[in-house]
């Protein structure tokens, strides 16, 4: 179940769930985001049990009538219980099907950041849950990242114009083509 973290209870796991979740490349400042969303470009979200447990956390970027799904993390005690197909079910119904949009690290090849199988086996997650991947990939803050959505095609140029209205020019410009 979903709720709003910064309205409700689970803020802080949040925020700790975020921290040790993600490589520092990829993160953006958590006060950032949490700005942000009082403009109604983030939403914030803790992932809960039908008994109110925290189990993780989905944080979305919205712009432009669409819905990035910037983060998604579940508890690893949690984890291999289905919560994460469930969310992205909730995801869909919340922001539509047709408007979510997710960037995966390239599974390519190797990179410093994280192991291929890893990023193999979270491409899996999201193909099994009827995401497709676009027809190109972005360099995002200097990360190679494949970009997927639920069947909706979108352009390099409206996927860029999600971050190009919630993030600063100086951080817009350290996002690019690759093919």
């Amino acid at each position: 179940m979903l709720k709003d973290a910064v309205q409700g209870n689970q803020l802080e796991n949040v925020r700790k769930l975020y921290e040790a979740s993600f490589p520092e490349s990829e993160k953006k400042p958590f006060a950032f985001m949490l700005k942000k969303q009082k403009e109604g470009c983030f939403d914030i979200l803790a992932i809960e049990d039908e008994q109110g447990k925290f189990c993780g956390l989905a944080i979305m970027m919205l712009s432009g009538g669409l819905a990035l799904l910037d983060y998604l993390a579940i508890e690893p005690d949690c984890q291999s219980g289905g919560i994460g197909s469930r969310t992205l079910g909730e995801l869909c119904g919340c922001y539509g099907k047709e408007r979510i949009v997710v960037e995966i690290e390239s599974t390519a090849e190797e990179n410093p950041v994280s192991s291929r199988s890893e990023r193999l086996r979270r491409k899996a997650f999201y193909l099994r849950n009827g995401m497709v991947p676009m027809d190109f990939l972005v360099v995002l803050f200097g990360v190679e990242m494949e970009v997927l959505t639920f069947g909706s095609e979108i352009t390099f140029e409206q996927y860029y114009a999600i971050y190009a209205q919630v993030l600063p020019a100086s951080l817009t410009e350290k996002i690019r083509l690759l093919a």
